[in-house]
């Protein structure tokens, strides 16, 4: 597995931790309006929704450092071929070419990363779990 797939499928694990927190929450939400939950139903719903966003947080941040190691791999790769080229070593233009390419797609998993950032960071601002007043 290569790293790209890695944190594609840490990322894809995220959405789907994300997307269970805000069914917890929106259950959370519910049981804590209906007169008839008792108070263990909201306090089991509330521990399920806080485990569901702590997973979601940690899966955000496998997926953030992966892309991270990622583009860091493909920059010393880049660095490599480079060093290659300079030294006239095999197909001089096919270094130059692979290095390019190294180098594209560092740039690229670092924008995965600064997303991953961006989405961990909307997560945090938004507003809390209802508290226990109902």
């Amino acid at each position: 597995m290569d790293s790209e797939d890695a944190g594609r499928r840490a990322a894809e694990r995220a959405v789907s931790a994300g997307r269970r927190t805000r069914e917890l929450s929106d259950r959370l939400a519910q049981l804590a309006t209906r007169q008839a939950s008792d108070d263990e139903s909201v306090r089991e719903a509330r521990a399920q929704a806080e485990t569901a966003a702590e997973q979601a947080r940690e899966s955000m941040e496998r997926a953030r450092e992966g892309h991270r190691r990622a583009a860091l791999a493909h920059e010393r790769s880049a660095e490599l071929h480079e060093t290659a080229a300079r030294a006239g070593v095999g197909d001089v233009e096919a270094h130059r070419r692979h290095a390019v390419e190294h180098r594209d797609a560092a740039v690229e998993d670092e924008r995965k990363a600064v997303a991953d950032d961006e989405r961990t960071a909307v997560a945090d601002r938004r507003e809390g779990l209802p508290d226990e007043r109902g």
